[in-house]
């Protein structure tokens, strides 16, 4: 008998960026990051007619190979599932059949022996920490600060700070943060980050984040 994890997805950062582009402003970023996190659980809980009614609304394909597990779903639902948004009810709809709203996801996999039986075991699956909740606060509120601005051109970041209680110097460190290399967030989601970096050192180190990502891997310890 083979058994497949009944864990979520445990690279939250690689679908953020894979629907990055559905989310409208900074602070779907942050929403989405925080409501992946709830669904994993609910996903994860003892209650199998839900997670089959969501996976049938998020018209998901899975296909079961010998070293991976690849999964197909709609791009465009499984954003309104993160925003709170999808009806289950869709799940005898099919969605759009546009190329471009289908999302590929590989989760390699291995098969190991655990007494008379097989399982099919995640790689990796337990190397990954828990991330580190004021990192992922800062870059949430700096993606936030960066939409406010974006969207309302007569916002100024001295106005934000003063709304913030904080210094304009420090807005203007929070706001390079959205410049960081994607990899360097999405480790940062996903608890892979340097042992030493912590909020309060990405803070220091911004004022000399570089432009170039191999020097801001370099600067922050991710290399």
């Amino acid at each position: 008998m083979f058994r497949l994890p009944s864990s979520p997805a445990r690279e939250p950062g690689a679908i953020l960026d894979a629907i990055d582009n559905e989310s409208p402003s900074g602070t779907g970023r942050s929403h989405l990051i925080e409501r992946g996190r709830q669904v994993a659980e609910e996903l994860g809980g003892p209650a199998p007619d839900k997670v089959k009614a969501t996976l049938r609304a998020l018209f998901c394909r899975v296909e079961i190979r010998s070293d991976r597990v690849d999964i197909t779903l709609s791009r465009g639902r499984l954003t309104q599932l993160l925003a709170g948004s999808l009806d289950l009810k869709m799940q005898h709809q099919a969605p759009t059949s546009a190329p471009d709203d289908l999302l590929g996801l590989t989760v390699p996999v291995g098969l190991k022996r655990v007494g008379c039986e097989m399982r099919m075991l995640v790689e990796n699956a337990n190397d990954q920490a828990a991330a580190d909740p004021s990192l992922l606060k800062i870059i949430a509120r700096a993606h936030h600060i960066q939409a406010r601005l974006i969207h309302n051109t007569k916002l100024t970041m001295h106005d934000i700070a003063r709304e913030e209680r904080v210094s304009a110097a420090y807005i203007y460190s929070l706001l390079r943060l959205p410049w960081l290399a994607p990899d360097i967030t999405t480790a940062i989601i996903n608890g892979r980050k340097p042992p030493q970096l912590t909020a309060q050192t990405l803070i220091r180190l911004t004022p000399r984040l570089p432009t170039d990502w191999a020097e801001q891997r370099k600067l922050l310890g991710f290399r």
